[in-house]
């Protein structure tokens, strides 16, 4: 993942302080892509590239407060 300017970061780290639902709702997004992938009779890759790309989102949203914190 490309790393986001300090701002941006630092958005997203209050973000996840002050709205926890977000992270609620993005792992609720993320089972639910998981759970398709079985029936995913297109393009399997692009749905795992998907189901990556939202775990790896919400992974460093956990994370920015920390990262935040030391910017």
């Amino acid at each position: 993942m490309i790393k986001p300017e300090p701002q941006i970061i630092k958005s997203l780290a209050i973000a996840s302080r002050q709205y926890p639902e977000l992270l609620e709702w993005m792992r609720d997004i993320q089972k639910r892509e998981v759970e398709r992938l079985p029936w995913a009779l297109d393009n399997l890759a692009i749905k795992q590239g998907r189901c990556q790309m939202i775990i790896e989102l919400i992974e460093f949203i956990e994370q920015t407060p920390a990262i935040a914190a030391k910017l």
